[in-house]
């Protein structure tokens, strides 16, 4: 039995015609587990490994490399699991984000402290030992922590549970680890974050292929670089590969139409695709799946402020849909993610989208003061003698169309416009 290997391609193509839905692959700005969005500097000291101490400098290694890499997330090699899964190059929409945010000190800086201090590189150190070492260099933080892992070999069985063709000499070989990262607040010497994690690794081989099975530290290591992701996630944001499943809408006005902007995604022209799915959108504002696939465009961009009013829409409008919930879950957290992104410089470049005739500025906004408990008028003309066409809550972020004198003429839901006064935005 041959390994089962799964490839992963930027985009898939699947016959629209027997499909609810239409899966479209990217990779996208993700917002850590738990956002500590305060800290700039960081200490990592070598993680502890309980049964072999050569691993103690191995996941160190991987978790400092991975809070190093300027496009964390984003694959194109690869095993994320030995031999059964490879990626191929991944690709990204979202502009100017690169994911090295932190200063990690240097490990010749942390030694040499650590020796002044008669202390162990390793993270059998206490927590006030290591915010003294922290202070000391002028850290936020310091990361520490432990890790383990155990092997067990099954004679006469697959992987999948099946027999050999030549009889039961197989051999399945499986390598377990798991581990607890600790983040300690240098100020206070505090354990302000903690994150334990779990994986393993399974290789199995018939006959004369079974002396192809790597050796248990081998395996140990391939475990130890996705302990370093998950450890690296919970905390730092990053890339994330995530498959979407475009909502087919049964307008027959749009039926070809939506075949074309499928295509589109499919074939990375987000320019072309937009127009079409807005306009669908537009044709029928109370469709949940026209919202949805709205937000999915502004989220691929990394424009998460849209993506969630779209995903929001959605469902408002079918709160059953776990997807939509979820969806909607995600940008609120990616909200957060852009305003720190704002903070440290390093802002999400602004996506044009701008296929199908005039240019739509993701930059070009406007919020309404007040909280969602307040109503702005939004009126007909840029008149506030005009009739009301709308009242709006307040924190709500808008499109504009058109500055006119003291008024922004902004896009409400649908197809609807309206002007609401300066002084009422932020």
């Amino acid at each position: 039995m041959k390994y089962l290997r799964v490839i992963i391609g930027l985009f898939v193509v699947f016959n629209f015609s027997l499909l609810h839905s239409q899966k479209v692959e990217s990779f996208i700005l993700k917002s850590p587990e738990k956002p500590f969005y305060k800290i700039k500097k960081i200490g990592v000291l070598e993680f502890e490994c309980t049964n072999n101490r050569r691993m103690n400098s191995i996941i160190t290694n991987f978790l400092v490399t991975d809070l190093l890499d300027q496009y964390r997330g984003i694959y194109d090699k690869a095993s994320k699991y030995w031999g059964l899964k490879k990626g191929k190059e991944g690709q990204t929409f979202v502009k100017g984000v690169k994911t090295d945010f932190y200063q990690i000190i240097e490990r010749d800086q942390l030694q040499k402290v650590l020796k002044e201090q008669r202390l162990s590189l390793s993270g059998a150190i206490d927590e006030n030992s290591a915010a003294e070492v922290g202070r000391l260099l002028g850290l936020d933080v310091i990361i520490m922590g432990n890790v383990s892992y155990s092997s067990v070999d099954e004679k006469g069985s697959s992987l999948l549970g099946l027999a050999s063709s030549s009889g039961s000499n197989c051999l399945t070989r499986k390598v377990n680890a798991k581990g607890t990262l600790k983040m300690v607040s240098v100020e206070t010497a505090q354990i302000i974050g903690t994150k334990s994690a779990e994986t393993e690794l399974k290789i199995y081989k018939c006959d004369d292929q079974r002396s192809g099975i790597p050796r248990p530290e081998v395996m140990a290591e391939t475990c130890m670089k996705q302990l370093a992701r998950e450890f690296t996630d919970y905390f730092a944001p990053g890339y994330q590969y995530i498959e979407y499943e475009f909502e087919k809408i049964k307008l027959k006005e749009f039926r070809s139409k939506g075949k074309e902007a499928l295509g589109y995604v499919e074939n990375g022209d987000l320019d072309r695709a937009f127009p079409i799915v807005y306009a669908m959108f537009e044709a029928d504002s109370y469709n949940p799946k026209a919202a949805y696939n709205l937000g999915i465009l502004y989220e691929m961009v990394g424009s998460y402020p849209d993506a969630h009013e779209y995903y929001n829409i959605a469902y408002d409008l079918d709160y059953s849909n776990d997807r939509y919930a979820q969806a909607a879950k995600r940008a609120k957290a990616g909200i957060g993610l852009n305003e720190y992104l704002e903070d440290i410089g390093r802002p999400v470049e602004p996506y044009t989208f701008t296929g199908g005739g005039a240019a739509l500025s993701l930059s070009d906004r406007v919020k309404i003061k007040g909280n969602s408990s307040d109503r702005t008028n939004v009126y007909e003309l840029p008149d506030k003698g005009s009739k009301v066409v709308a009242k709006v809550p307040g924190d709500l972020e808008f499109n504009t169309i058109e500055k006119n004198g003291n008024f922004y003429k902004i896009q409400l839901r649908g197809t609807k416009t309206g002007f609401v006064h300066k002084s009422d935005v932020k």
